[in-house]
Formats: C-alpha cells, sequence, structure tokens
C-alpha cells in the first residue's frame, strides 16, 4: 500500500468532496467527460434519486459489536459489498490511474473492474490485483472476441465483464461542448485548458507520455489497440450487431466467471442465466447512454424476483454505504462505483482512492450500527420503507 497520504483528507468527509477537488486540477474537457450523462440529465439523476426515495426502520439493543461489513459475491469473500467499476481512461485523468485503483482495491480487500477502454495494459493491471475484473467491449466479430478472450484469459482474469448495452457511440453534451472527445484533437479551446491545468499537465500528460509515449487504448483488442489520436478508435462505442448468439459463443469459449453488465429487465436477466451468466449488473451506464432508462434501483426488485438464484449487482448512483445497503434489501448482492472513485484518483492518486475507500468503510461500519444489523445481508429483513409511507416492503 502507498505510504502517502492525501493531504486535503481533513476535508474530504464523503464521495462527493472529491469532485471538487478534482475539478481543479483537471481540465474542464476531462471533468466533463467523467460527470457528464446523456441528454438533459435524466438518466443520470433518477439513478441517484432512486435511493432518496427508500429508508430503513432501525432495530435497537441487538448487541451489534459483532457486526461485519464482509460479503462473498461469485465465490469470494470481500470486506464490503462494494466495488470499484470500470472507467475507460482513467489513466488519463490520473497518472497511472488502473494501476492506483487496481492496487487501493486489492488492498482494500473490494471488487474491481478494469475497462477495456483503458490504456494500462491488462497485463501490468493482473500483477497488482490478481482478483481484478476485466470488462470487455465486444464487437460481432468472432475473430477479435476469440483473440481478446484469449488474452485475457492468459493473463489470468478470472471474471470476465460483459458491457451489452452500447450498441451504438453515445452522444454526452456536456463533454462535447466542453470540447472532449475520440478520438482526441487538440483545439483553442482544450489547450487554453490544459494550459490552465499545470498539476494535471505536469503530473499527469507528460509523465503518461515519458513512461508509456502516446497512449493507446490497449485492452480493446488481441494486441494494443489504437492510439487516442486516430480515427480507428470511433470504432470502440458500438456494436449494434452483437447479440445472444455472440454471448453464446463467448460462454462456450471462457472458463471463467462471466457477467453481464447492462441489464435493466427481468427478461434481459433471465435470459442471460439461461445462456449461463454467473451474474448481472443492473446498470444504467451511468446515464451516459439515454435519458429514456429506469433507474438501475427502480429495475432491482423485479429481476430479484425473476431470478432469485442468480448473483445480481448494481451500478448507478451510489454514492454512501446506506445507497449500497438499500440496494441489497432490494436484492443486490453488491454495487459498483464509478464517478466518485475516478475523481479520487484526479484528486489525489492512489492516496485519494484508499481515503475514498476508507471513508466508505467506516460509512458500512457505522450505518450496520445504527441500523441495528450484523451482517449487510441483514438488510433484506423486511426493514425498508418508502419514504413517507406507513408499511414496510413485504
Amino acid at each position: 500500500m502507498t505510504k502517502r497520504r492525501l493531504r486535503s483528507a481533513g476535508s474530504i468527509l464523503n464521495l462527493e468532496d472529491f469532485a471538487a477537488l478534482a475539478r481543479r486540477r483537471l481540465p474542464r474537457a476531462f471533468a466533463a467527460y467523467v460527470s457528464g450523462g446523456a441528454g438533459d440529465g435524466l438518466a443520470l439523476a433518477a439513478a441517484r434519486e432512486a435511493f432518496a426515495r427508500w429508508c430503513f426502520v432501525p432495530r435497537v439493543l441487538r448487541g451489534t459489536h459483532e457486526r461485519s461489513s464482509r460479503a462473498r459475491i461469485l465465490g469470494r469473500d470481500y470486506a464490503m459489498p462494494i466495488g470499484i467499476s470500470a472507467l475507460g481512461a482513467s489513466a488519463v485523468l490520473a497518472y497511472d490511474g488502473d494501476i492506483a485503483m487496481a492496487r487501493a482495491a486489492f488492498e482494500a480487500g473490494v471488487p474491481y473492474q478494469l475497462s477495456a477502454n483503458s490504456i494500462t495494459p491488462l497485463e501490468e493491471v493482473i500483477a497488482v490485483n490478481p482478483h481484478a475484473w476485466f470488462a470487455a467491449y465486444f464487437p460481432a466479430h468472432r475473430p477479435t472476441i476469440d483473440g481478446v478472450l484469449a488474452r485475457v484469459a492468459r493473463a489470468g482474469f478470472g471474471t470476465l465483464v460483459i458491457t451489452v448495452d452500447v450498441p451504438v457511440a453515445a452522444l454526452r453534451e456536456p463533454e462535447a461542448r466542453a470540447g472532449y472527445a475520440m478520438p482526441f484533437r487538440f483545439g483553442p479551446r482544450i489547450l487554453t485548458d490544459i494550459a490552465l491545468s499545470p498539476r494535471w499537465l505536469f503530473g499527469t500528460a507528460l509523465r503518461t507520455f515519458l513512461k508509456r509515449g502516446v497512449p493507446h487504448i490497449a485492452n480493446i483488442a488481441a494486441t494494443r489497440g489504437p492510439h487516442v489520436f486516430t480515427r480507428d478508435i470511433g470504432q470502440i462505442g458500438g456494436a449494434d450487431r452483437f447479440s445472444w448468439e455472440d454471448i453464446r459463443h463467448i460462454r462456450a469459449q471462457w472458463k471463467g466467471r462471466l457477467v453481464l453488465k447492462g441489464i435493466l429487465s427481468s427478461e434481459g436477466a433471465r435470459q442471460a442465466a439461461r445462456e449461463g451468466a454467473d451474474a448481472v449488473i443492473v446498470s444504467s451506464h451511468g446515464g451516459r447512454l439515454s435519458d429514456c432508462m429506469i433507474a438501475p434501483l427502480d429495475a432491482l426488485p423485479e429481476i430479484r424476483a425473476a431470478c432469485p438464484d442468480l448473483t445480481i449487482l448494481l451500478d448507478g448512483g451510489v454514492r454512501r454505504a446506506g445507497d449500497a445497503l438499500k440496494a441489497i434489501a432490494l436484492g443486490a448482492d453488491g454495487v459498483f462505483i464509478g464517478r466518485p472513485f475516478f475523481f479520487a484518483a484526479a484528486a489525489g492518486g492512489e492516496a485519494g482512492i484508499e481515503h475514498a475507500l476508507r471513508l466508505l468503510a467506516q460509512e458500512m461500519d457505522r450505518e450496520l450500527a445504527f441500523l441495528g444489523l450484523l451482517t449487510p445481508l441483514e438488510a433484506r429483513d423486511n426493514r425498508l420503507r418508502r419514504r413517507g409511507a406507513p408499511g414496510t416492503v413485504p
């Protein structure tokens, strides 16, 4: 574990506090890339607002001194049922961001997903976190699929996450207005923003260039993928021919644990289980695709009812340990958090991520005690209530 401590740790008391600090260090375009949603931001807001509709009825005098935040997900024990989600280009936000997140997650004992749209070779990431999950984007092209599967298996990944909800490239207007685009282009606005962000320029961009040269999307193919300035990178965003037939092909090839991310319907979850998926991640891709999507938390109860024996995880809108407990109460086995960890990396590197994980661990311990729960799974024991409603959830 890194010996560095986050200098501003005393003023960062929750995950949302990282955003303001990160925005002061990042060029506007990169901050917009992390925080932006699709359309008018309705799906992005809905994912967060869904949690505010629920609260717990606490138990008292249970003797919670033996409480534990630990959780078992896909056959592995973790320190808490909260993990770090995948985000492409995280090493562009913070120097060696993929390595920093992977190592911090491993030290803290929580799940971590490496995005295929990252610039750090997956072989380097698995070396610092042998339990890392690999989050893939696949085209409907079997040679490419087979090549990536062989590479991921050869590296030693045991869990493959397939992102299934991006048939075409998304348009996120806030980042487009800020000048962020792939392939990356140095326009006047970007150059001005970079000049006004010296910490990022010298602490991240130049260090990355000196270590790796021109950044490449390193894990999208069986060999190193295109660099961030080439037009070929535009092919990464969409695979509208990718289908359940391709999932069957992957399941036949892949011997490890298989997770489908981007499921929002009970029908999709049942199909995933029939095709041999070990888990699904209920996710609206952080509200980054379409404003017309249901919030993940709202989709969760129906999916759990349809698939009582399937491992179900949730990604979207989680900002507190209490949010994770609400998701577990509604049927999740665990949750992933994205944006706050990327802002934590931008704000403080590995020390920032470690601090974010400590905050969540402390929150989880307190919430278990205040709610009278001995484990996160006890949140399912009929103690959840809609705010303002007289009755509990049956």
